[in-house]
């Protein structure tokens, strides 16, 4: 998977979507967050087998593909730049 997306987006979809994962799980896997880029758009999806929230926002999706995070958050907050280009 490679992408460029607008980091001020992608910060506000992950941390909504992040709001129904639990830190303390007893199936780790929950506690990640599913990052999918398919046809110019990044899906950011996450359950606790009750509630699922999905986002979708534009992207530049260089090649297409899906990974699963858990430090997501602090890797977007770091960039410096307004726009991300994780790969």
């Amino acid at each position: 998977m490679k992408i460029n997306v607008e980091r001020g987006a992608f910060l506000k979809a992950l941390n909504h979507v992040q709001s129904v994962v639990e830190r303390r799980n007893t199936i780790p896997i929950l506690s990640n967050v599913l990052i999918e880029a398919a046809k110019g758009e990044l899906k950011l999806t996450a359950t606790d087998l009750d509630i699922e929230i999905v986002e979708a926002l534009p992207a530049d999706v260089l090649r297409n593909g899906s990974a699963t995070s858990r430090s997501t958050v602090r890797y977007a907050t770091s960039q410096p730049t307004e726009y991300m280009k994780p790969s």
